[in-house]
């Protein structure tokens, strides 16, 4: 190993030892100190691997590497930084949160360590790790949970430091780690007030996480690939096969498509709410721009965020800013090829108006017409369900505000089991009856391609035609087309993961915490589905449970989609025989 790595790992394990054990004023300087020698390390490894690559023709690989320890230096140099800020806390002391900069100081030095550790184990072994990189850029499937994993982590770095934390009380990488998570996979499960607890920066990496979490990490990176020389053109083929495009302009079409009508679609949704929050007391001192902007994007992810204390608790009699939201978690949740195909078929319609002679346009596609009629199936009994069950429960307070106010409770409430998990009403208050009903929801969740969890609808359409197909002794159907063996297998699949995931993470939520059977499976159905819908679980949970629930965000949006990539992949190779039949009893 080169002098500079054992500098590293020798320097990192002083840091942990010295400072994690006696955090002080006077330990801070020679652990400051410390860090700068690791950072100092880093940089000079650095300065030799790019010698190595001028040098050499080392290939893509290790311009990969180059990337990911520059990332890693950049992320060392930040918590130099924050730590630096904490002993000038501590050697200057106001009297404000003296255990909080200890603790914080802590956390400083552990997430530092794991991070030399990690670059010093990069450089180790440089030409493997920059081929495992490229090896997950050809495989959409790896890239896909590879990307998210990346987001959050660096999220969850961002989150930590001083910049974006209102006070070093709030210090605390597990639940930064949470909160990132929770961004990235679009949930909005919270263990910590986030208007109180981060600053605009802080609340600014959240939405950026939200974002590039909503549009999805595998349609930025095929929109690069689209535009890159450097692409072989099989890994270009596999993305065009991922968003179902025929040819690599059509996938370039798609996507471009995608990010710009995110974009329009927030873009307007933001301005409606901007011009009905302008002025609004409910503002207090944040900016209503701010707010129309954050509300709009994190609606439109079904990412559920909030701002306001409560959620969105103040607005339950506000018919104006409910509409928007619950029409931007719609359109995010219909999927953006259904969104497309709808604009389309809308524009040619429109024409077909304005010329007569114009030729009339298809019908819409067995994948649009499932999706719109399963949405609304599913929102409207939701919202009759959700009314009967708790007519005189938790939506007796939305009587208040008006005749229709427990109709547009119910309504929001059933819109954002959708995937999104923005709440008007208190969950806490409803029965264990209407949160059972709301996981049902909450599993099956939006459309395939958009920003919501759970099953898909597709595929549990595709579940319930089968069974109703057995009833009737008849081969599945739906809008009168037989399904295919392929979308069978795929979404028996789906639903035999997801739930396996779920029953296993109520099991393990069951041992780790104290609360109530029914609150503990909706906060796994709502952080698998990555909803975000809590009945006052998320705040009290134990160390190992944010972990657990981290992994199941993560989970609830990779895992899908990604059994439904590998089941594909599966059929790549056409079977040259079949094995004799058997029939076997079942039930």
């Amino acid at each position: 190993m080169p002098v500079g790595n054992w500098l590293v790992l020798l320097v990192a394990l002083a840091v942990v030892g010295l400072d994690v054990s006696m955090t002080a004023p006077w330990t801070g300087l020679p652990v400051f100190l410390g860090m700068l020698l690791v950072v100092l390390a880093v940089a000079e490894r650095m300065r030799q691997l790019v010698a190595e690559r001028r040098a050499s023709a080392a290939g893509g690989w290790l311009g990969g590497v180059l990337w990911f320890e520059g990332g890693l230096l950049v992320a060392l140099v930040g918590f130099v930084i924050a730590r630096g800020l904490v002993v000038w806390h501590m050697f200057n002391p106001d009297g404000v949160d003296p255990a909080g900069r200890v603790a914080a100081a802590q956390t400083y030095d552990m997430v530092f360590t794991a991070l030399a550790g990690l670059a010093g184990g990069l450089v180790i072994a440089p030409e493997r790790t920059g081929r495992a990189l490229l090896h997950m850029a050809q495989r959409p499937a790896l890239l896909l949970a590879g990307s998210f994993a990346a987001m959050i982590f660096v999220g969850s770095l961002l989150l930590t430091l001083p910049l974006s934390v209102t006070r070093f009380g709030h210090v605390s990488y597990v639940d930064s780690l949470f909160t990132m998570a929770s961004a990235v996979c679009v949930t909005g499960l919270t263990v910590n007030d986030v208007p109180t607890t981060y600053t605009l920066f802080g609340q600014a990496v959240i939405l950026a996480g939200i974002q590039l979490g909503g549009i999805g990490i595998m349609t930025i990176a095929a929109l690069a690939l689209t535009f890159s020389r450097n692409t072989s053109l099989q890994s270009q083929l596999r993305y065009a096969a991922m968003l179902d495009a025929r040819t690599l302009a059509d996938l370039r079409q798609i996507v471009v498509g995608i990010i710009a009508g995110t974009f329009l679609i927030e873009a307007v949704g933001a301005a409606a709410l901007y011009f009905l929050l302008v002025g609004d007391p409910r503002l207090g001192e944040s900016s209503a721009l701010w707010m129309a902007v954050f509300h709009a994007v994190s609606a439109f992810c079904n990412a559920g965020f909030a701002l306001f204390p409560g959620n969105l608790s103040g607005f339950v009699g506000d018919l104006g800013v409910q509409t928007v939201i619950m029409g931007l978690i719609v359109l995010g949740g219909l999927g953006f090829p259904v969104l497309m195909e709808l604009v389309r078929t809308g524009w040619r319609r429109l024409v077909r108006v304005v010329r007569k002679q114009a030729p009339m346009p298809p019908r819409l596609s067995l994948t649009a017409r499932v999706v719109l009629s399963t949405s609304l199936i599913l929102i409207a009994f939701g919202t009759a369900a959700i009314l009967l069950l708790e007519l005189g429960g938790a939506l007796a307070p939305a009587a208040e505000v008006g005749p229709g106010g427990r109709v547009l409770a119910a309504l929001f409430a059933s819109v954002n089991t959708r995937t999104s998990g923005f709440n008007t009403v208190d969950l806490a208050a409803m029965k264990d009856a209407t949160l059972l009903l709301m996981c049902a929801l909450m599993f099956i969740g939006g459309s395939p391609a958009s920003t919501a969890g759970g099953i898909k609808t597709t595929t549990a359409a595709v579940v319930f035609a089968t069974l109703r197909g057995e009833l009737r002794g008849r081969e599945p159907e739906l809008g009168g087309r037989a399904i295919a063996p392929e979308a069978l297998r795929k979404a028996i699949a789906v639903t035999a993961m997801s739930l396996g995931i779920v029953m296993t993470v109520i099991l393990l939520l069951t041992l780790t915490e104290d609360q109530p059977f029914i609150r503990l499976t909706l906060e796994a159905v709502s952080a698998f589905a990555t909803v975000g819908l809590s009945a006052g679980v998320t705040g009290s949970l134990t160390v190992a449970g944010k972990l657990i629930i981290t992994a199941t965000m993560f989970l609830g949006r990779v895992g899908p989609f990604t059994i439904a990539l590998a089941v594909a992949a599966g059929g790549g190779g056409a079977q040259r025989y079949r094995l004799a039949r058997e029939d076997l009893p079942v039930g």
